[in-house]
This record gives C-alpha cells, sequence and structure tokens, in this order.
C-alpha cells in the first residue's frame, strides 16, 4: 500500500472516529433509556451499522485493507472527539 494512501486512510480513520464520537452523544438518550430488548435491538443495528459504513469506506479507498493502527486512530478520534464536545 502507497504511503499517500496510508496517510489518508489513517486522517479518514481519526475524522471517523471524532464523528463517532458526536453520533453518539446525540443517540445517547436512545440508546440507553428504553426498554432492554429495544436497547439490545438498537445498540445491535447501531453497531452493525458504523463497521459496515467504515468498511465500505475502507473498500472504496484502499481496497479493503483493514490494519490495527486504523483502530488505533479511531479510538484516538473518539477520545480527541469527545474532548471536543466536553469544551
Amino acid at each position: 500500500m502507497d504511503l499517500s494512501i496510508q496517510i489518508k486512510v489513517l486522517v479518514i480513520s481519526f475524522v471517523y472516529g471524532m464523528i463517532l464520537a458526536y453520533i453518539i452523544r446525540k443517540q445517547y438518550k436512545y440508546f440507553f433509556n428504553a426498554k432492554l430488548w429495544y436497547e439490545l435491538i438498537l445498540n445491535s443495528f447501531f453497531v452493525f451499522d458504523i463497521v459496515i459504513l467504515y468498511f465500505l469506506i475502507l473498500k472504496a479507498i484502499n481496497h479493503g485493507i483493514f490494519h490495527i493502527y486504523f483502530l488505533f486512530l479511531i479510538l484516538l478520534g473518539f477520545l480527541f472527539g469527545n474532548k471536543l464536545i466536553d469544551s
């Protein structure tokens, strides 16, 4: 994989983590203030959609190649996004 493609995927993973933090904050009341069965269904669909969307983005950029450091950048973006939302 080219260095330019890796840098592009790293930046997109970081931004995806920030967007994920924002979406989870907005959807918090729907995820955790419902009945248990409804909460399980919502969380399952949400996680499934988020994962499928990320892999579709990866497929469009680098043919779906996934490395563990992409996951670390998503987590770092998520933490950074939470800090931005809190301040």
